[in-house]
């Protein structure tokens, strides 16, 4: 097995370099295939193996007892055991960047195009291409549809397992039922912006300790959908050219700069990490939150109390919707074998993945029904789509009978994104690339919280974009998506 070292970030390629090392010292070239099941009863023979994982979450009540637990099962399932480790959510970037800068050696990770960026990671070379290994478990393949499969292809090669939850992005708010009870507020047919303007202008008069909205999201604008690349461009399907994409959400930024300077927003809003701790003890009213069956059932488990949900959106299976929750193997994992055996088990053991999502049956939760349990208050907990298959998981109090049965059905119907399967090579601009995305990082809280005038904070936005390579990227962007259009049927 070839000793691994400190990464060489910044190279693309260091990914399939370490892979092929790795698989051929841990197969060998010659050595007969063999079946996962065969693979897995001759790895019992000797001493487990632990694997470290590592998940964006604070680490919940009795977690301890509950990995345990759940290491006697993955044992006698795969002889290895699982080493999880919790990092904050607010913390979990930036520790992730440490973590692969250094080239520490862990074996699996929470990634998506929100946190700990997977795109990112890929072309930085942090973790491995699953292809191979992924053939040999087509029951695990099946479970998604080919365009979320293609969607997650970066370069030809599949980089993270999606975890299959809801596949749709459909963008809403959720708001506090009893508030909204409270002072008749029609919170559940908001058909605009400004409609949920004249709600929080409410809640702000009449309960002015209660924060109407935890922060700001051009997903809070009712706007019709649009494509886009890499998080920075748009594209209009009409003319196919590409575009700067702030510049379909001027209205909403000036909106939210209105809504920061009434007070509609935390005094920390860019900067707090622990919004869950200030939504559990009820001084939140509303929140931005992915739509989806059952979701309401879902946030009073989390937050202990009621909520109603609106759609802002239609739904829709886009890149950033397949890519929202994946767990990748690290390049540095000396067990990438091992490591996809414990995501197959995860995706397809339903005791194993409830146990981990809920704990432990009488300590952490009883059992209402044979699919059905209700939790305890303050115990283990660690939300499922972090980890693999939900629909292999227990029902909630309040969540319809048939709610895998709806989510699945939306799943399979839902229209899918023209631009799912278009991949952007960066190489060519890389080094813009990284440029621009560190601007983005600076610029997305101010406008999207309102901390600063609007067109002072565009134009500024727009200056640093430029110098940065701004344009060299964008014609970059279409000369590929030309290419890619060319390819299509």
């Amino acid at each position: 097995m070839q000793k691994k070292k400190k990464l060489r970030w910044g190279l693309p390629l260091a990914s399939l370099l370490i892979t092929g090392s790795v698989l051929a010292a841990c197969s060998g070239a010659d050595a007969p295939k063999q079946s996962p099941a065969e693979s897995t009863a001759e790895a019992t023979k000797g001493p487990p193996e632990k694997l470290i994982w590592y998940v964006r979450y604070s680490e919940p009540a009795n977690a301890k007892a509950v990995i345990a637990k759940a290491n006697e099962r993955i044992q006698s399932k795969i002889n290895a055991t699982l080493d999880l480790r919790f990092i904050n959510p607010g913390d979990y970037d930036n520790k992730m960047q440490l973590i692969m800068a250094s080239g520490e050696e862990y074996d699996l990770a929470f990634t998506s195009a929100w946190a700990n960026n997977y795109l990112n990671n890929v072309d930085r070379g942090a973790y491995i291409p699953l292809d191979d290994m992924l053939a040999k478990y087509p029951d695990l393949q099946s479970i998604l549809r080919k365009e979320v499969w293609n969607a997650v292809k970066v370069k030809g090669h599949t980089y993270g397992i999606p975890n299959n939850q809801i596949m749709v992005s459909q963008d809403g708010v959720w708001f506090k039922k009893d508030i909204a009870e409270k002072y008749g507020l029609d919170v559940q047919h908001v058909k605009s912006i400004q409609d949920l303007g004249q709600i929080y202008a409410a809640v702000k008069e009449k309960e002015p300790a209660l924060i109407p909205l935890r922060a700001g999201s051009v997903s809070l604008g009712f706007n019709s959908y649009v494509p886009s690349v890499e998080n920075l461009f748009s594209v209009d399907t009409s003319t196919w050219k590409v575009y700067d994409k702030t510049q379909n959400y001027v209205d909403e930024y000036k909106t939210f700069r209105e809504w920061y300077q009434k007070g509609y927003f935390p005094q920390d809003v860019a900067t707090l990490k622990d919004e869950t701790s200030l939504i559990k003890a009820g001084k939140i009213f509303s929140r931005y939150g992915r739509q989806k069956p059952g979701g309401d059932a879902e946030l009073k488990i989390a937050y202990g109390f009621d909520v109603v949900q609106a759609a802002t959106s239609s739904p829709i299976i886009g890149r950033s919707a397949a890519l929202s929750t994946l767990t990748a193997i690290s390049a540095t994992s000396k067990k990438p074998e091992l490591a996809m055996k414990l995501i197959h088990l995860i995706n397809t053991d339903k005791e194993l993945i409830n146990l981990l999502s809920f704990g432990i049956e009488g300590t952490d939760y009883i059992k209402t029904g044979d699919k059905r349990i209700e939790k305890k208050t303050g115990s283990y907990e660690l939300p499922s789509w972090i980890l693999g298959n939900v629909f292999n998981t227990y029902l909630l109090p309040g969540q319809p009978d048939d709610v895998w049965e709806q989510t699945q059905k939306i799943n399979e119907t839902a229209q899918i994104d023209p631009l799912i399967s278009f991949n952007f090579d960066r190489t060519s601009v890389e080094n813009e690339m990284a440029r621009l995305t560190a601007i983005e990082k600076e610029f997305q809280p101010i406008l999207d919280n309102g901390l600063d005038d609007t067109d002072k904070t565009l134009k500024l936005r727009e200056e640093k974009m430029k110098a940065a390579g701004f344009d060299k990227v964008l014609a970059e962007v279409q000369r590929q998506l030309d290419e890619w259009r060319k390819t299509q049927k």
